[in-house]
């Protein structure tokens, strides 16, 4: 079914749904997956139309989280109606305004304390509360690596086989693997950044949260303070990431001293980065969405500055330095 044909159906199943007559839907946005959002009139307010084809989203799982997590008391959007077998949905709409266009150098502080007390709200959320969530085990982190050997390295750099053993690439996942595993799990929203926290009369509220698995207590953190779209100076980076470490909760925190924390907060950030640069190639090779791209050299920086603090990844660093010299102007 087309794109335009999509749109139709959509239409008639609001219609249906709600006994009203065809809505005008207007345009909201796209974004990284093959959903499309569209703003419409529904009794006298505006709301929220998804097309989320079923075949690529998973919108079972976002109904049930939304139901589960708002019944904890956290701020997501309300699903008005879904028709999950052709993958319609009707949302509460939020407004335009994302987290990332309303940070400025003034308020990011006080806007990022907001954020963490989002994410410790939904670390203290017993998972068994929520639907039954993947684990981010050793087999699914090695799965989120090899999206960076595939699509940046395979795909974006073409590069033969013979670079994992020049950038020691097992031993870098292991590394990896193993400081992400070491640490407390939680629930985790696995993509906590600027553009899925909207900023609604003065609360922030998470979308896209879908993808959710139980993973390690640093990657929502990491995510939010290390974004890939955003870039803050680290003096901020580095005080609000032990701002939070200093408020866990105080077995935790007398167990893990600060240098560990570190570690563990820069390992899982270098797993998360990888991960997202092979996924901007796959989005511009495979899906045709180059505007991904520009998050690229953001996103490597991050890789090169924490591989280039860590003596056990000197061989992947330089490897990395090497076939990226000179690339970020390429990429953009």
């Amino acid at each position: 079914m087309s794109k335009l044909q999509r749109q139709a159906a959509l239409q008639q199943w609001l219609s249906k749904t709600f006994k009203i007559a065809s809505p005008d839907l207007q345009m909201v946005s796209g974004d990284a997956s093959f959903r499309r959002y569209f703003r419409f009139e529904l009794a006298g307010r505006s709301a929220i139309a998804v097309d989320a084809p079923p075949s690529t989203e998973k919108n079972h799982q976002f109904v049930a989280l939304a139901e589960a997590l708002s019944q904890q008391g956290l701020a997501v959007p309300s699903v008005y109606a879904a028709d999950l077998e052709d993958g319609f949905l009707c949302l509460q709409d939020l407004g335009s305004s994302l987290l990332e266009q309303q940070l400025t150098p003034s308020n990011a502080k006080q806007l990022y304390r907001q954020a963490l007390r989002l994410i410790v709200q939904l670390q203290q959320t017993p998972v068994q509360s929520l639907p039954e969530l993947e684990r981010f085990d050793a087999a699914f982190i090695q799965r989120e690596l090899d999206i960076f050997a595939d699509w940046f390295v395979g795909q974006e750099l073409a590069l033969p086989d013979t670079w994992q053993q020049q950038a020691d690439w097992s031993s870098l996942c292991r590394e990896l693997s193993e400081a992400i595993m070491q640490q407390p799990y939680v629930a985790m929203h696995r993509d906590f950044h600027c553009r899925n926290l909207m900023l609604e009369q003065q609360r922030l509220v998470m979308i896209d949260f879908q993808d959710m698995v139980e993973g390690p207590i640093c990657y929502d953190l990491v995510s939010l303070l290390r974004d890939c779209y955003v870039g803050w100076p680290e003096s901020l980076v580095q005080d609000l990431s032990l701002e939070y470490f200093q408020h866990l909760p105080a077995p935790l925190a007398q167990s893990v001293s600060e240098e560990q924390w570190q570690r563990w907060f820069d390992l899982t950030g270098l797993q998360r980065h990888l991960k997202a640069i092979g996924i901007f190639c796959r989005l511009d090779h495979r899906d045709g969405k180059a505007a991904y791209r520009a998050a690229i050299p953001q996103t490597l920086s991050y890789a090169l500055k924490v591989s280039a603090a860590y003596p056990e990844l000197q061989t992947f660093h330089q490897w990395l330095a090497s076939v990226t010299k000179g690339l970020s102007d390429e990429l953009h």
